[in-house]
């Protein structure tokens, strides 16, 4: 190898890992994105009740119960969204099997929270979702 060459190399594998821990670093400081309740909702939902939320979903063949059609909960509820109703369903909190146990509920620990800023995330993480189920009500 050339003398150029290797002063290259002196200087740009030092650079290269330097701009590399750089950028490992400031991306641990930037918060991650959270995803918007649809997001959520096609991760965790989508598959069993479909895209617009009907009860139509991939997995449907597949299911011994029919799942709900979540368009209609409101409508079910003299018209007024159950909000509090779907944070006990979906924090597993409120007893419906089909969804898992509490020690395994479909969501994962999506919306669990091991220290109070975990917490914020989560809470965020209900309210994105159950926005996007109140705004598909019909």
């Amino acid at each position: 190898m050339s003398k150029i060459g290797v002063s290259l190399c002196r200087v740009a594998i030092p650079l290269g890992l330097t701009i590399a821990f750089v950028s490992s670093v400031t991306a641990k400081k930037t918060p991650a994105i959270s995803p918007t309740g649809r997001e959520i909702f096609m991760d965790r939902c989508g598959a069993c009740h479909g895209e617009d939320g009907k009860g139509n979903g991939p997995a449907v063949g597949a299911l011994k119960t029919a799942p709900g059609d979540l368009t209609l909960l409101a409508k079910k509820n003299g018209g007024t969204f159950p909000s509090e109703r779907v944070k006990e369903i979906v924090g597993g909190w409120a007893d419906l099997p089909i969804h898992g146990s509490r020690e395994m509920p479909i969501w994962g620990k999506l919306f669990g929270a091991k220290n109070p800023a975990d917490q914020q995330i989560a809470n965020d993480r209900f309210q994105s979702l159950v926005s996007f189920l109140e705004s598909i009500q019909q």
